[in-house]
């Protein structure tokens, strides 16, 4: 995986839906796989994709992004065409806005792909 190879690392993209990681499975590789010095992960949606991540799957990956250390503030972006993404769940948006008072989540936003900062 690119984290072996790329330690100083700080943001990374990652596609998601169809042939891609489901969100699941990249917040997973995500605390598995990322070097301390990662913070910034960008998830693309693919077209037509509907996001299966369950309030306490988020939960789990932001209590355990906590507990890293050194503790960095996470910035989550979601890139999506006309993508159900995560943020589309009532329940993962009060997740997020809690983590993002305590501090754990330092930017969060949802973007598409006309954005060009992400484009």
């Amino acid at each position: 995986m690119v984290f072996n190879y790329c330690q100083s690392l700080e943001s990374i993209n990652i596609w998601c839906g169809g042939v891609f990681l489901s969100e699941k499975e990249a917040l997973e590789a995500i605390l598995k796989y990322s070097h301390k010095n990662t913070y910034e992960f960008v998830l693309y949606h693919q077209c037509d994709t509907r996001s299966v991540l369950l309030p306490e799957e988020l939960e789990s990956f932001l209590i355990s992004w906590t507990n890293r250390v050194p503790q960095k503030p996470l910035s989550l972006v979601i890139v999506k065409y006309d993508a159900n993404s995560l943020d589309t769940n009532d329940e993962n948006m009060q997740i997020i806005n809690k983590y993002i008072k305590l501090g754990v989540i330092k930017r969060f936003k949802v973007t598409n792909f006309n954005d060009d900062e992400f484009n």
